[in-house]
Formats: structure tokens, C-alpha cells, sequence
């Protein structure tokens, strides 16, 4: 079976031959993956890990294959500009070096201090014609040996970025007009962006992925109202441009969002990430949800893959493979989507290692 026949049975919840595979990582992460499974490029780093799921922004989110730059000259858009989101926003990202070892991050959100949608519209929104989306088709016939996955998009969480995520929820509950002002400037460039894309190659790709989330470790982030005001016209859209297309939608949100859960599977969401373990119990979401949404991930990084050792990840992930396997519906991934440079390279292996022995039907 390949993999593009994996995740469509899987996420249609037909039982495949295994259970399929996703990743990303920081670049730190996939240079010391490469170096321990002693490959050299992306392609190959995939096929080591058994992983299904080829990303269109690439494992590390900023080396993928994306529609070409064509707009004006600037320092957001380096001419090997490989699909960083951050660039659309003007928002500046840097390498920075913690603790916990390498990782990005952004400066202080833009529009934090604005005070009208006036001064808004003086920022540089970015422009869908500064894209020239024809090449997409052959360098992603490069990736015809995997499942392609869209992502990048986002109608909540990315406007946080630029707003700030207290300046934002303060617009939400104070001055809607705002809100939805910057809210609007997401979603409408998201929407057309992926609609090109889709206009393209739409018959390659099987999932569409957007980041936003909406909850925190133990309630929501914001209410089932401002959900319902905010967030789920947009997602709604979104999914059905994606079912324009076949193509099915995911939704990525940390926390704890199950009271979520009954109402995104009406609006159109296909599959369910991460499923953080530390929020929800994967194996009771399955158990609740899963003949009517896709799962990706519940296993977890923040106690296990990160902290704990290789026969913890072992037991965990056989554990948690085999409790979401059933059926279908379930696509192998950690409980947090982009591994750190914090998280050992043995911990990682382990877990693909682990779920491909135990992932079969």
C-alpha cells in the first residue's frame, strides 16, 4: 500500500495495512536525525522513520516546497525563501540559543500597540500575486512516494503573532470591529493562498493543515462563545474550501479542547492533532470520537519522549498505537507536532521504531 493509499483509508477511517506517520522538526532536531540514521536528505530521512506524510513546508517548516516569490524585495523574503510563515506577517524570527538548546523566535508582536483599524491599514499585508504558484506541480511530483500535506495556514492563532495573543483577546471582548479587522486580513490571505495552491495541484495533496490553538493544558483558551463568534466561520470555510478540492482538513490545537470536539467535526474537520496527553487521554478521545474524526498524535513529549528513557517511549508508544489503531483513524505522531532540540535523538527513534513494529494490522 502507499502511503497516499495509507492516509486516505486511514483518515476515511478504513483500516490500512499500518498505522501511518507524520513529522516535523526544528532543523537542529533533523540535522542530529540525519546523523544518527546516516542519511543526507530530507527524502531519505522520511523514508528511514517509516513516515507517510510529506509536509509542502518541509520536516523543519522553512525548507519545503511552496509557491515562488515574486513580490517586491525585502529582508521577510530571502531569495531561498522556503515557506516560513512568519514572512507573510512581516514579523521578524531569529535562531536563539536556550537551555534547552536551539530554537525560533519571533520579536514583539507588530500591531501590539494600535489602537485603530486605520493605523492597520498602513501595515504591509502581503499580496496572494506575490506568488507565482506554477512550479509547485513538478517539484511536487518529486514527493510522489508520500502523502503531501498543505499547512501553514491559521484563522486564530496567527493573527496572535501579530497583535499579540492579550491584545487580541481583548479586541474580541471589547472592539469586535478590530477583531475582526485583523482576523479578516488572516483569513482572507490564507484562503486565497491555499485556493491557488489547490487551483494547482489540488489532485496531489490529500490534507490540508492549519495551526490554531484553542485550548490550554486543562480548559479552553477562549470560550465556546468566542469559538463559536470568532473561530468557526472561518474554519468552516476553510474546511469547505478543502472539500472543494477531496482534500480533507486538519486542525491543529494544543490543550484541552473535547468540549470542542462534537462541534468541529460539524463544521468539517477531518483530523484531530495533537491530541496532547497531558490535556486529554488520548485513548478515551478515541474511544468518544473516533468513528466520526481522525486522530494524530497522543504521545507524550512533555513527559515521555523529552524526559523520560527509551523503554519508557517504547511501552508508551506500543501503548498508545495499539489503543488508537483499531478501525483506523489514527495517524502516528508526537503529542507536540515540531520535536525540540531538547528531546533526544534515541527518544525519537524510538518511538517511529516502535510504532512501525507495532503499527501493522
Amino acid at each position: 500500500m502507499t502511503p497516499k493509499e495509507r492516509i486516505q483509508k486511514t483518515v476515511n477511517h478504513i483500516v490500512p495495512d499500518k498505522v501511518p506517520a507524520h513529522i516535523n522538526a526544528t532543523k537542529w532536531v533533523v540535522r542530529k536525525l540525519k546523523t544518527a540514521l546516516m542519511v543526507s536528505t530530507d527524502k531519505q530521512l522520511l523514508e528511514s522513520l517509516h513516515v507517510d506524510v510529506y509536509d509542502m513546508r518541509g520536516i523543519d517548516l522553512h525548507s519545503g516546497t511552496v509557491p515562488k516569490y515574486v513580490g517586491p524585495q525585502n529582508e521577510f523574503f530571502p531569495h531561498d525563501w522556503r515557506g516560513g510563515i512568519n514572512s507573510f506577517w512581516s514579523i521578524k524570527e531569529f535562531e536563539n540559543k536556550t537551555d534547552s538548546g536551539w530554537n525560533w523566535e519571533m520579536e514583539a508582536p507588530p500591531l501590539s500597540y494600535t489602537s485603530t483599524i486605520e493605523d492597520c491599514k498602513n501595515y504591509p499585508w502581503p499580496d496572494n500575486n506575490w506568488f507565482d504558484y506554477s512550479n509547485l506541480r513538478n517539484e511536487l511530483l518529486e514527493w510522489g512516494g508520500f502523502s503531501i500535506m498543505a499547512s501553514g495556514a491559521s484563522v486564530f492563532q496567527h493573527a496572535t503573532y501579530l497583535r499579540g495573543m492579550d491584545t487580541l483577546m481583548m479586541d474580541m471582548m471589547t472592539d469586535p470591529d478590530m477583531a475582526n479587522y485583523i482576523l479578516d486580513k488572516f483569513f482572507d490571505f490564507y484562503h486565497e493562498y491555499y485556493r491557488r495552491i489547490f487551483e494547482e495541484v489540488g489532485d496531489l495533496i490529500d490534507v490540508l493543515a492549519l495551526a490554531d490553538d484553542l485550548g490550554m493544558q486543562n480548559t479552553l483558551l477562549i470560550s465556546p462563545e468566542m469559538f463559536e463568534d470568532y473561530v468557526a466561520p472561518r474554519l468552516k470555510r476553510m474546511a469547505d474550501l478543502a472539500h472543494g478540492y477531496q482534500i480533507k482538513l486538519l486542525l491543529h490545537t494544543c490543550g484541552n479542547v473535547e468540549i470542542l470536539i462534537p462541534r468541529l467535526i460539524e463544521i468539517g474537520v477531518d483530523i484531530l492533532d495533537p491530541i496532547q496527553p497531558e490535556s486529554m487521554d488520548p485513548v478515551q478521545i478515541k474511544a468518544k470520537y473516533g468513528n466520526n474524526i481522525c486522530l494524530r498524535g497522543g504521545i507524550s513529549v512533555q513527559d515521555i519522549v523529552s524526559r523520560g528513557t527509551i523503554e519508557d517511549v517504547k511501552a508508551e508508544t506500543r501503548r498508545i498505537v495499539e489503543a488508537l489503531k483499531p478501525g483506523g483513524g489514527y495517524i502516528l505522531s508526537p503529542g507536540h507536532p515540531v520535536l525540540q532540540d531538547d528531546i533526544p535523538v534515541g527518544n525519537i527513534l524510538a518511538m517511529y521504531e516502535t510504532a512501525y513494529k507495532h503499527g501493522f494490522y
